[in-house]
């Protein structure tokens, strides 16, 4: 920022020469000096801002031989010309514009030299000197001084920005236009190129990383990169002069464990299931009106006995499977462990239940594939509706009971 401000203030000098250079040349005419003195004037000052302009666009300063050229140049204007007024405009813009330029030591002998020949050659040549306007080239040294603060503001603002590259955490560093500052290697790793993010917050709702509100702590974001795959990192904003740093803490592999922790606690780990204490949850959420189904498989212990246990694990999952498309998505599909289930319909009455349980009954009808080949399977299904006032435990005693008349009853026919 400061390099392009210094950058700035020497196209300012530069650019202030020319009307300066121009005035000094109508100044000598209305001096009435000759056209020869005219022509010399002029033809210095055009040197002067030729060598200022090249300087400007090569990024450096010229030989010291040019600086000791100009001085002589100028004595030999002042001596023409006759008279010390028109050149001293130039020469302030030339030395400011040196002094925002160079090193102070080439700026100390061109500010001795310009005072030197501004009183040397008057006293010389007969004109007269004007100490007060030769002492204000003195305010060169306050113009360095302006240069050497800003190059140290750039020197710090360099060190901070090198600090926040190096930090391990990512760091992004916003400006109030919003545009993105910095953002170091850390950030850049967790986000991916910050033109293809998409950002989300807990809500789901877009967020903007260039517009987080100051003073913002903990807020966590799920990001969305430009190759699709997604992070998580909570947010965290300082605000700064001219900007906002924004720090984000990774907590993807974090978040991971925590939701594979919470599905293993509350699925079942073969069909994927809700299991039996994700069940008792949706029990509390369910109200007092809902229905119970309880499954419970007929001649699973026969195919795991012929074809294996893998069959009996890809006969549970097929069985999961299919309870689940025909139960629909209101309805929870536990695996109770073994080879019961248990169905809970919130806000069934009995006909919805008995649908639903013969809808249950009627998915076992076609053959399951497993390994091994296809096998059959049956399901006995009991069903009990909540009454006012009972407990989960009681409407899952009465689907039970149920259950087992359904099993008894189709037993009986098979025993006869």
């Amino acid at each position: 920022m400061s390099r392009d401000l210094l950058r700035t203030l020497r196209l300012s000098f530069l650019l202030c020469m020319l009307p300066a250079s121009l005035m000094s040349v109508v100044h000598v005419s209305l001096t009435g000096a000759s056209w020869f003195a005219a022509v010399v004037g002029g033809g210095v000052l055009t040197m002067v801002v030729l060598v200022r302009f090249l300087e400007y666009r090569l990024g450096r300063l010229a030989p010291i031989v040019v600086d000791l050229l100009e001085l002589a140049a100028f004595s030999v204007a002042i001596v023409v010309v006759g008279n010390l007024d028109p050149v001293l405009g130039p020469i302030y813009f030339l030395l400011f514009f040196r002094a925002v330029s160079g090193s102070l030591r080439r700026l100390v002998p061109m500010i001795v030299g310009y005072m030197v020949v501004s009183i040397v050659v008057p006293l010389v040549a007969g004109i007269g000197v004007q100490p007060g306007a030769t002492g204000g080239m003195l305010v060169g040294f306050l113009v360095y001084g302006m240069q050497v603060l800003l190059r140290r503001i750039e020197a710090q603002s360099r060190e901070r920005a090198e600090l926040l590259l190096r930090l391990p955490s990512p760091v992004i560093v916003v400006g109030d236009d919003g545009e993105i500052i910095l953002s170091n290697p850390a950030a850049a790793a967790l986000t991916g190129p910050l033109e293809q993010l998409r950002a989300y917050g807990g809500d789901g709702a877009p967020v903007d990383l260039r517009r987080l509100p100051a003073g913002s702590a903990g807020l966590e974001l799920r990001l969305v990169r430009g190759d699709g795959t997604v992070a998580r990192a909570l947010a965290e904003t300082v605000r700064v002069e001219n900007g906002t740093i924004v720090g984000l803490a990774d907590v993807t592999a974090q978040r991971d464990y925590e939701e594979r922790l919470q599905r293993a606690a509350f699925h079942d780990a073969l069909t994927g299931l809700p299991n039996r204490a994700l069940l008792w949850q949706r029990f509390e959420t369910a109200g007092e009106s809902y229905g119970v189904l309880l499954i419970d498989l007929d001649g699973f212990k026969a195919i795991n006995d012929t074809l294996g246990h893998q069959a009996g694990d890809d006969l549970l999952r097929g069985v999961a499977e299919r309870v689940s498309g025909v139960c629909g998505p209101d309805a929870t599909v536990a695996r109770l462990g073994g080879d019961e289930f248990a169905v809970l319909l919130p806000g069934a009455g009995v006909a919805e239940a008995e649908r639903t349980a013969e809808a249950v009954r009627s998915c076992f009808g076609e053959e399951f594939m497993v390994d091994g080949g296809p096998a059959r399977a049956g399901g006995s299904i009991g069903c009990a509706v909540a009454a006012p006032g009972q407990s989960p435990d009681e409407v899952l005693a009465a689907a039970d009971a149920a259950m087992y008349r359904t099993k008894r009853a189709i037993r009986r026919p098979a025993a006869a």
